[in-house]
Formats: C-alpha cells, sequence, structure tokens
C-alpha cells in the first residue's frame, strides 16, 4: 500500500518516533509536495512507496481534511503513541460503532487517523470511505457491540499463542492450565500466578513473564483491558483519577507525583512547590507536546487533578487491571474477583 507521506497540510513527528524523520525544531514542516523537505528525506523514514507524480496529493488533502480535527483531539488526549494506536485501533474494531464499514474501510480509517495524528501524514488513500462522503457511526449497535467484543477477546487468545510460540514457550505444558495476569498501570508490569491446573514448574511462570513483559506486550495489553473495562462499567473512579493523574505528571515531568503531599492547593513537593506550577514550567520546555496544544495539555492536568482531589490518593490503591487466561483463550467478562491477587 502507498505511504503518501505529508500531503495534509504539514509533516511533524509528534511523539519523536526514531524511526521517522524529526523535525529539528520540534515544529511541522510545510507538505513534501512543497520541497520544503525533499522525497529523499521523507522517503527513508517513511515505509511504503512515495508518489513522484504527486496524482494522489488532491485525494490525500481531502483525507487530511477530515482528520484534522480529531488528530488535534487525539493529541490533546493522549500522551504516548501506543495510547494513540491502542484507543484508535479499538474504536475502529472493539467498539462495533463502525462494523456497517467492511474490515478494509475501518483498518483504513485506523491507519489513516493514527498517522494524522502521529505524523500529519495520510497512510491509506485507497480504501478509506471519507472519500466518498461523510462517515457515521452505527445509531444501534448492541448486537454489533457484542459480536465485536468477541471479536477481540479471540483476536487476543491468538496473539498470546503467537506470543509463546515466538518464545519457545511449550503450549502443550500450559493447556489445561489456568491463570491471571495482572498488570500494574503505575509501571505497566505484569506478574501471572497460576489459578487453576496442574503446578507449574517456576521457571516456565518465570518465561511467560518475560515473554508477556517484553517488547510494550504488558503496556498493549493493559490498555486493551483498561478500554474493556472502561466500556464494561467496573473501573473503580478513585484508581482510575489516581493513573490518569501519575502517568500525564510522569509523562511531562519525569516525577512521580504520588510522592507529593496532598494538600488544599493541591499537590505538593517538599519544597512547598505546587504540581500545578511543575507541570507548567515543564510544558514550557518539553518537546512531547507542540506549543499549539500546551494550553489544552494544561488545562487537562488541571481536570485530572481536580478528579484525583476527591480522593485521598495516598490511601487509593493502584490501578491494577486482571483477565484470566486458560486454553489459549482470554476471559474479559467484567469478573473483578481476583482483583486482590494482582500486585
Amino acid at each position: 500500500m502507498e505511504s503518501i507521506s505529508s500531503v495534509g497540510r504539514g509533516y511533524y513527528n509528534y511523539y519523536h518516533d526514531k524511526s521517522r524523520y524529526e523535525t529539528p525544531d520540534g515544529k511541522a514542516k510545510t507538505a513534501w509536495y512543497d520541497r520544503d523537505l525533499t522525497t529523499e528525506e521523507i522517503g527513508k523514514n517513511n515505509a511504503g512507496v512515495l508518489n513522484k507524480d504527486y496524482q494522489c496529493a488532491d485525494l490525500c488533502r481531502k483525507l487530511a481534511d477530515a482528520y484534522q480535527s480529531i488528530a488535534e483531539s487525539n493529541r490533546a488526549k493522549y500522551s504516548t503513541a501506543q495510547e494513540v494506536k491502542d484507543a484508535v485501533w479499538a474504536k475502529y474494531t472493539a467498539t462495533g460503532e463502525y462494523s456497517a464499514y467492511s474490515h478494509e474501510e475501518r483498518a483504513a480509517m485506523a491507519r489513516n487517523e493514527i498517522h494524522m495524528t502521529l505524523f500529519g501524514t495520510i497512510d491509506n488513500w485507497n480504501n478509506d470511505p471519507h472519500l466518498k462522503g461523510t462517515v457515521s457511526k452505527n445509531t444501534h449497535n448492541g448486537s454489533n457491540e457484542t459480536e465485536s467484543r468477541a471479536f477481540n477477546i479471540k483476536t487476543l487468545g491468538a496473539q498470546f499463542m503467537n506470543l509463546w510460540n515466538n518464545n519457545g514457550i511449550d503450549t502443550s505444558k500450559i493447556n489445561g492450565s489456568s491463570f491471571l495476569f495482572c498488570i500494574n498501570g503505575m509501571n505497566l508490569q505484569a506478574t501471572i500466578t497460576l489459578l487453576k491446573g496442574e503446578k507449574q514448574d517456576s521457571g516456565l511462570l518465570d518465561l511467560m513473564t518475560k515473554a508477556l513483559n517484553s517488547n510494550e506486550n504488558a503496556s498493549n495489553l493493559f490498555y486493551n483491558l483498561l478500554y474493556d473495562a472502561n466500556k464494561q462499567g467496573i473501573l473503580p473512579h478513585d484508581s482510575l483519577a489516581k493513573w490518569k493523574l501519575y502517568s500525564n505528571f510522569k509523562e511531562i515531568t519525569g516525577l512521580d507525583i504520588t510522592t507529593f503531599k496532598q494538600t488544599e492547593k493541591g499537590f505538593v513537593d517538599n519544597n512547598g512547590v505546587t504540581a500545578k506550577e511543575i507541570f507548567k514550567e515543564s510544558l514550557k520546555s518539553t518537546t512531547k507536546v507542540p506549543a499549539e496544544f500546551k494550553g489544552a495539555a494544561y488545562e487537562y492536568f488541571e481536570q485530572q487533578e481536580k478528579e484525583a482531589m476527591k480522593y485521598d490518593i495516598s490511601k487509593v490503591p493502584d490501578l491494577n487491571l486482571s483477565m484470566e487466561y486458560r486454553n489459549g483463550y482470554v476471559y474479559l467478562n467484567g469478573d473483578q474477583k481476583h482483583i486482590d491477587y494482582c500486585v
């Protein structure tokens, strides 16, 4: 599939993906067809084939316009590229809201929204239904949502089978046993506990845990579970508020806000400086948030702190998400009876 880079309003590397071209000043560069960036510069940093004749530029500009406001909203909402990818793929595959469109169309929309959010580029101009007219969500998707959730669960099971096979784990040794996977949202580390079945070799459990904690597998699973649990309405409000505050503050400042003192003024460090002041100062120098979005990012943090202030954060448990894995299948039915075992 062709990858027509930067035929929208500009090219940038918002989340600083090391595999992509990085704009030196952190700002958007105008489209490559305006030759602010040479095709060689873009081409060597982007997958696919660049169209040297630019005959697809008009189509891609139309798609860029369709996704521009959505991409801006995503950049204000998600602090990492992985959060963007997880949320967007779930939006088009797990919610059932776009089940009226074909698999190819939904994949094209997901890829274009992700690429517009991350880089200001269009990835797939061929199958995107935005070229045909207005794209609408399903208005009645109860059964479709159920089917989509079942498909997502089935896909997760297949991914785990691939994970075990790729890491030399003999799946015949774990068949018939039930495992609890727990992921701590604060450090995105997973633990695996045997729930039921024959006693497992500790070396095998260690190998499974190591595989799950490699290559952002645990992080990806956490956001998948987070999305599903949110849809099911089973997330504890206090732990979720704590996690959101912690994650955003850590991403921008590099500091752990749970070490701050909670006061009437908000969270304060040992020197009496408020978390809001530190966040604001860090926003000034960070390249993770473009200048035009820094105001929105600060307001978003203020909202997160206000929500967290409803609770005594020092007494709020970390956000731990869990799932059961058995015989190549995962169970995400909202049953949180094992949550106390998550550490």
